[in-house]
């Protein structure tokens, strides 16, 4: 092994790019932007940006939340345009934003040429699972990872009391018409906006349903990789720390997932080779009946999209 970047210059890494010439730039969680630079192997401090890092909980105590800076990409046309992306915590309002600047050849984030590309809503009084990683295919579309942005359970998330609304995976993973606990596929365009590329999950004009959603029924996805020969896309997804299957939830099986087109990976009704969670009903304090993979429906009153989803498919 080879020593890049020497111990304790780095705090929370989140990920990286890396130039032609070996220059290699990292985002921090806390929101710095570094640059290690090879021929004078020193690491320096780029940008600070002001992002959110901190969660609410129930007894009022503020906690490290796992957002924060948590995503980065080049453009695939860095060398000319110095276009970066990155996708943070927004700290004044409760969203998480992914943005594009210039960064010249000294270096420098212009700030003047931050343009908004996209942003969705979150919630900060549970923690966890944000995602934020981000890979171009081919065609110049960039694909990135959403969180369900839920509160942590041992089995999947289907709590619809009052109140419990955070943690109802149905209200995001599930849920046709938000962006969380997704991959989502958008091509970014010259001026700051995007456009939808062909054969996302949802056409454009869709009722009750977001077009930017490649892949839907995600619980924690991380980071992503692309098959550049295939176009396929490539992906890890955390499941619950069950330890068992029970009469109320199955193991809490991890995911490694490869998607050839769109489509629904499953998530809060069914994990692994689609195996099915009853569904826990709270206030009866009983399990429910299992979803067939074929059909699943999306009843929950936090629900904003339609309610039959596109069949489940498995790890």
């Amino acid at each position: 092994p080879v020593t890049i970047v020497q111990q304790g210059e780095l705090d929370e890494p989140m990920a990286f790019e890396v130039l032609p010439s070996g220059k290699v730039f990292i985002i921090e969680r806390k929101g710095v932007l570094k640059a290690y630079d090879p021929a004078t192997k020193i690491t320096k401090k780029i940008e600070t940006l002001p992002v959110n890092t901190k969660y609410i909980a129930a007894d009022g105590s503020v906690k490290e939340a796992e957002e924060g800076l948590i995503g980065l990409a080049l453009d695939p046309k860095f060398a000319t345009n110095h276009f970066i992306y990155m996708l943070y915590a927004e700290p004044a309002v409760t969203k998480h934003v992914l943005a594009r600047w210039v960064l010249n050849e000294f270096d420098e984030l212009d700030p003047d040429s931050k343009k908004v590309i996209l942003e969705y809503g979150t919630q900060r009084e549970v923690c966890c699972h944000t995602g934020g990683g981000m890979v171009w295919d081919k065609d110049g579309n960039l694909l990135i990872t959403v969180g369900d942005n839920t509160g942590v359970n041992l089995t999947s998330h289907t709590d619809e009391r009052a109140g419990r609304a955070n943690w109802d995976d149905q209200r995001t993973s599930a849920n046709t018409n938000d962006l969380r606990g997704k991959i989502l596929r958008i091509h970014p365009e010259e001026d700051g906006s995007y456009t939808i590329p062909k054969d996302n999950l949802f056409a454009p004009g869709t009722a009750g349903t977001r077009p930017e959603i490649y892949a839907m029924g995600l619980r924690n996805p991380w980071r992503i990789s692309i098959d550049s020969k295939t176009g396929w896309i490539y992906w890890g997804d955390v499941g619950p720390d069950a330890t068992e299957d029970t009469a109320i939830t199955t193991r809490g099986y991890d995911e490694f997932n490869q998607a050839k087109a769109a489509g629904n990976f499953g998530w809060p009704y069914f994990i692994g080779e689609n195996q099915a969670y009853p569904v826990y009903n709270y206030d009866k304090k009983a399990a429910g009946p299992k979803q067939d993979p074929a059909k699943p429906t999306n009843n929950s009153i936090n629900n904003t999209g339609v309610k039959t989803l596109p069949p489940a498919l498995p790890a």
